[in-house]
């Protein structure tokens, strides 16, 4: 069996998530040299509670969220450039409180098996966000692979990764996982936050991906303002 969350933090620092994560948390906030930072705070944190903040911001605005969850973990953290990313400061610092259990979003507090498959799940999102605006090509395959060697990789985890890298992009390969509104918001995150200037062709990809996960265009506004509009 794969690690799934080490898969989808090494990917994150293989330097091919050159969007919003690499671009401005990882400069900015993570230190240069790519993001080593989030081996400390987890991918699947970083996932999980932004996503989770900007479903709880669309659902206040569509009078769908409970009254005592109003208001919840919706504080910014960080002034500066990061002042419209709520939390964020708190998630680097590990002191973000994570989703709740049964919130439907990822946390390290949820079972292993649970964090594995989420894992997975955002793990080939990231890769096919990656992948939208062109194949990767050898020299990007080949710097990821020397860094995921550093990290031990199992030869199951490997091959994993190479499947990812090498297979046509599929929108339906990300979609069909999208069980729930709350994992089509995370698949979403995982997505966008992949692809930092987005050209043409990254934007048709997150529209489409959006259309097909069926999520509202107010979801997707709310989480602009957390990760800036791609």
């Amino acid at each position: 069996m794969i690690d799934s969350p080490k898969l989808l933090d090494q990917f994150l620092n293989s330097g091919l998530a050159t969007g919003v994560v690499a671009g401005a948390l990882g400069s900015s906030m993570l230190g240069r040299g790519g993001l080593g930072g989030v081996a400390r705070i987890g991918g699947l944190a970083l996932v999980g509670t932004l996503a989770y903040q900007a479903y709880q911001r669309y659902q206040q605005q569509q009078g769908q969220l409970p009254p005592e969850q109003r208001q919840s973990g919706l504080r910014a953290t960080v002034g500066g450039m990061f002042s419209n990313l709520p939390g964020v400061g708190d998630i680097m610092r590990g002191t973000a409180p994570q989703p709740p259990t049964g919130s439907g979003f990822a946390t390290t507090a949820a079972p292993a098996a649970h964090q594995n498959q989420m894992g997975q799940a955002l793990l080939t999102a990231m890769i096919a966000a990656a992948k939208a605006d062109g194949e990767v090509d050898q020299e990007e395959s080949r710097k990821i692979f020397g860094e995921m060697e550093q990290a031990g990789l199992t030869p199951e985890e490997k091959s994993f990764v190479l499947s990812e890298l090498s297979k046509p992009l599929d929108i339906e390969d990300v979609a069909k996982q999208a069980t729930s509104h709350e994992i089509a918001a995370q698949l979403y995150t995982a997505s966008a936050i992949v692809i930092g200037q987005a050209n043409d062709r990254e934007r048709d990809y997150l529209s489409k991906l959006a259309q097909r996960m069926n999520l509202d265009q107010a979801f997707i506004d709310e989480l602009n303002k957390q990760i800036g509009p791609q």
